[in-house]
């Protein structure tokens, strides 16, 4: 056994989180390094071999090792912290531990990009698993790379329109979690809809645009592209033109969803100006 509760570990990760096996790896890999870490460096945990003897200042110490010795990004730093999280979030629920380390510490601020990013949807799987990030400003990115607008997004009755999209498993894997999270509001607020208000409003539960931007304002310091969603928008219908340049103007207008010619003309005189 690589660390405590390892084979529960993975099977809660496999049959109520839901993950990719590629994702579980990636993720028992990060807590078999922690776990090995503690076992030569931590003699409180070597003299005791309990989890909960583990404190947030042994995590804090963990990564800041590895900041130093090994130079990670904050990307990844925030990455090993989340999958650490991820672990004892695991021990807390299942009350294999009373304690919960992790909630104290955050993750490191990103740089963030102020230019036009359009490749903002190659890190789209990295983003839905970020931790630091709400669902909200998760879902938002993920449904704007299916390019769906902002407006469309905040419509009433848009969760009709997720069993239109062709995921992908690592999108599966994020709606899952979004599901299970929203599901108490759902059913307080007797919608379907994804994007509620948390104060009871029967009436209109839906979340306005000044609501989402409130959360998409306090997500920016944790990701390294601009938050804006019609620039994310604009970044990904444009990106998308090209990189499929062999598409027809029919092909390219229905895999946009665009309404004409005029304004795919318009996305293709925007996606030329950014190369320039």
């Amino acid at each position: 056994m690589s660390f405590p509760y390892e084979k529960r570990f993975i099977l809660y990760l496999r049959n109520e989180r839901f993950l990719e096996e590629n994702t579980i790896a990636d993720l028992t890999r990060d807590i078999t390094r922690f776990f090995n870490y503690l076992r030569q460096n931590n003699p409180n945990y070597r003299d005791s071999l309990k989890v909960s003897s583990i404190s947030s200042n042994d995590i804090k110490e963990y990564l800041n090792t590895l900041s130093i010795t090994n130079n990670i990004k904050n990307t990844t730093y925030n990455k090993m912290l989340t999958h650490i999280n991820t672990y004892f979030k695991f021990l807390f629920i299942n009350n294999l531990s009373p304690v919960l380390p992790t909630l104290s510490i955050k993750g490191r601020k990103r740089t963030v990009n102020k230019t036009n990013d359009l490749a903002w949807t190659e890190k789209l799987a990295e983003y839905l698993v970020d931790d630091n990030l709400s669902l909200y400003t998760r879902m938002t990115l993920l449904l704007i790379s299916h390019f769906y607008t902002i407006k469309e997004i905040l419509q009433k009755d848009f969760y009709q329109e997720l069993n239109q999209i062709e995921f992908t498993n690592f999108e599966y894997e994020f709606i899952n979690l979004f599901n299970e999270e929203i599901l108490n509001l759902q059913q307080r607020q007797h919608t379907h809809d994804i994007f509620l208000k948390k104060r009871l409003d029967i009436v209109s539960p839906q979340l306005t645009l000044p609501g989402l931007h409130k959360y998409l304002k306090k997500d920016q310091k944790n990701i390294d592209i601009k938050l804006s969603p019609r620039e994310l928008y604009q970044n990904v219908v444009c990106y998308f033109i090209l990189n499929n340049q062999n598409l027809s103007d029919t092909q390219l207008i229905q895999r946009l969803r665009l309404e004409d010619l005029t304004s795919l003309n318009y996305y293709r005189q925007k996606s030329s100006s950014t190369t320039e």
